[in-house]
């Protein structure tokens, strides 16, 4: 089969997703015109596809074959995630657009901690999972470092772009000078990749099985977590305008890694990319 012919099916496998992410990438064109950064826009978009087409290049020159996600219990599975989401979300905004952050007793502080790390690290999740459905760590795709090479090309890509266009966007510098290679990783991995990558892993498989469309559920779940990051957003920049541009701004990056998660059934090239992306190429907005 050749290479054309293959992007043709995936197009046909997943045409509810493309087709949306191609509404999105005209929406956020207007916008980049309306904000004066159409330039850094195409550019991020271009870069994104550029992402899609090597990432599944890679996997049809290698033809790998993959078990379906192994979802013992759709329904049941999918209501646990969207309750551990849920909590999450209405913490961060709790967080971020209520509580005084300054002014919070010690009391709150630790509760916040706590329900942090129950449902945003997502630990209730792994223990669910783990303890109450009884699956190995490879069965969630959170162990299978076969194919974690992916990541490399489409990390140098993302990279050397950033840096031959937009080189006073990278976050690198001023990230390690600041705080230092520990707090990269703790920030990068630790805070951020690992555990949304896991949330997003769990979501987007449990409501493929359960609607019976992995397109819709790649591109439902994508948007559901660049939304999460709206009350993040609107603390940095003070108005909720901003906020929901920039978080429609991140759903390509997100877009993609969801599908690395989906075509390779496993977290961990998602992981690499996401947890050493202070690139800064997605903050167009």
């Amino acid at each position: 089969m050749k290479y054309k012919t293959h992007l043709l099916r995936i197009l046909k496998a997943y045409k509810t997703a493309f087709y949306s992410s191609l509404i999105l990438a005209i929406a956020l064109m207007v916008i980049g015109i309306t904000e004066g950064q159409l330039a850094k826009t195409i550019t991020y978009l271009t870069v994104i596809t550029s992402c899609f087409l090597l990432s599944e290049f890679i996997f049809f020159s290698g033809k790998p074959k993959f078990d379906q996600w192994k979802v013992k219990r759709p329904k049941r599975e999918l209501y646990i995630v969207i309750l551990a989401t849920s909590i999450a979300g209405l913490l961060l905004t709790y967080w971020f657009c209520i509580a005084d952050q300054e002014n919070v007793s010690q009391t709150v502080r630790i509760v916040t901690l706590i329900i942090r790390l129950l449902f945003a690290f997502p630990v209730f999740l792994l223990v669910y999972f783990f303890v109450f459905g009884k699956y190995r760590a490879k069965e969630l795709g959170l162990w299978n470092f076969k194919y974690w090479f992916v990541s490399l090309p489409l990390i140098v890509l993302i990279g050397g772009i950033t840096y031959l266009t937009f080189p006073e966007g990278m976050q690198f510098k001023d990230m390690l000078k600041s705080n230092g290679i520990e707090a990269f990783i703790l920030l990068g991995f630790f805070t951020a990749a690992i555990p949304e990558e896991i949330v997003r892993s769990f979501f987007q498989s449990r409501l493929a099985a359960v609607i019976d469309n992995k397109s819709i559920a790649w591109f439902v779940v994508s948007l559901v977590w660049a939304l999460k990051h709206i009350p993040l957003f609107s603390f940095n920049s003070g108005n909720y305008y901003d906020a929901i541009i920039s978080a429609l701004g991140i759903m390509p990056i997100g877009l993609l890694w969801g599908y690395l998660n989906e075509r390779y059934k496993s977290i961990i090239p998602a992981v690499l990319m996401h947890g050493t992306n202070l690139w800064g190429l997605q903050n167009i907005f």
